[in-house]
């Protein structure tokens, strides 16, 4: 049995029916619906009493679209994803939650223009997914004047405030969320308990998900994923009497927001190393820059803009180095490392084992800046796994986000 065979396979020994999740944000929400539906007993915990309150926070989050002409693992998932996104969100919009207005993304440069012609002649026959616009069509989609020459057009996205979504998720299914500081995971009696800054039992369940992002990283099972905790702030930039007119989210070198309450999302930066919450000025000079970067007509459009007096939102993301999400079981490192060994003298060679892995514990995390794209495939992901259900994800796509694949490239490289 080959190596990605093993990794598919491999999974708890035994199906449970009641769920703790860890976690309040995108991730955790949309595990704890995808598991709900399945008939689990579901509870999420988090450190804050109300759902997506870190990065799920933001007021306005787009659901950004990626493709690409290359067939490789993630411009597929990114398709895949995108494509159950717009259906998955759709009874959100029609309930008045954010706006199905569709994502407007113009080429950052020359080399992305190519790119982007290429994208709408393999897609030109979906137009539902994808459009091509020259500068009329531009203009006449987003409601202001435009300086690109051309882009890509996605009808069936928008905008959403997730944290109302998150919250959404719970209450549509009676999904209870409590409230503690988890500091410790520990296994007893075939259950996974979870214990507070005070050492005290919060609760205990058959299946434990770790969804929290970057908080990952404190426990003992999964300290060994290569995550990255990445500031981003956005800018709520005052409407102007051009801007006030846009009327689809426009992305770029950032993205824009169309207006709410008289006010522009814009951003995001990527502050790596820089670990505040606090609001600083420099960002949003940087955001508005890069609105002037993206598009010259948008600079125009959105005219002087007041940084010292602007308001916005810091808080982090969960990236990987491979730019894809980590969702599936989670390897018990020692034996692993030991299982596939061989690896560090061939990394070409066929291991017949499945792997070891902790019983019923699961990772749902690492989606860095398009949560809200993610979050409903690789839900779904999960929650078949748990289930023992036929995946919703050809096996190479799933093994590219599965949490062992990082032990197993280490091993070929000798890193470990």
């Amino acid at each position: 049995m080959c190596i990605r065979d093993s990794l598919n396979r491999a999974k708890p020994s035994q199906h449970k029916k009641t769920v703790a999740i860890l976690g309040a944000g995108i991730a955790g929400c949309t595990a704890a619906a995808a598991l709900h539906k399945r008939g689990y007993k579901v509870t999420v915990i988090d450190r804050h009493r109300t759902a997506g309150q870190e990065a799920s926070g933001n007021s306005q989050a787009i659901i950004y679209p990626k493709l690409s002409v290359r067939d490789q693992p993630l411009p597929r998932v990114n398709l895949a994803a995108l494509m159950l996104a717009s259906r998955y969100y759709k009874p959100f919009w029609d309930a008045g939650y954010g706006e199905q207005c569709g994502v407007l993304v113009v080429p950052e440069n020359a080399k992305v223009q190519q790119d982007f012609i290429a994208i709408s002649e393999r897609f030109s026959h979906q137009d539902s997914l994808v459009q091509m616009l020259d500068n009329a069509g531009l203009c006449a989609l987003s409601g202001i004047k435009m300086s690109s020459e051309l882009g890509l057009f996605f009808p069936q996205l928008g905008w959403l405030p997730p944290a109302q979504i998150c919250q959404q998720l719970l209450q549509r299914d009676s999904i209870p969320l409590l409230s503690a500081d988890i500091k410790q995971l520990k296994q007893s009696d075939g259950n996974w308990q979870l214990l507070d800054d005070k050492n005290q039992l919060t609760i205990e369940a058959e299946t434990l998900v770790i969804a929290n992002a970057y908080g990952c990283g404190q426990f003992e099972q999964t300290n060994f994923l290569p995550v990255t905790q990445l500031r981003g702030q956005i800018s709520l930039l005052s409407t102007s009497e051009a801007s006030i007119g846009l009327k689809t989210v426009i992305c770029g070198e950032g993205y824009i927001t169309p207006a709410q309450n008289s006010t522009h999302n814009c951003g995001a930066t990527y502050n790596k190393g820089l670990f505040t919450t606090a609001l600083r000025e420099e960002d949003h000079c940087a955001n508005i820059e890069q609105m002037s970067a993206t598009d010259n007509g948008l600079g125009t459009a959105l005219g002087p803009q007041n940084t010292a007096s602007m308001d916005g939102r810091a808080n982090y993301r969960c990236t990987t180095k491979d730019y894809l999400p980590i969702v599936g079981p989670v390897p018990y490192v020692p034996l692993f490392l030991e299982d596939y060994d061989a690896l560090r003298r061939d990394a070409r060679k066929l291991i017949p084992t499945l792997g070891s892995y902790r019983p019923n514990l699961y990772v749902h995390c690492g989606m860095g800046s398009r949560g809200l794209c993610y979050a409903p495939l690789t839900a779904e992901i999960l929650a078949a796994d748990i289930a023992g259900e036929v995946p919703p994800l050809e096996r190479e796509l799933r093994l590219a986000m599965h949490p062992a694949r990082f032990l197993i490239r280490d091993l070929k490289k000798k890193r470990i």
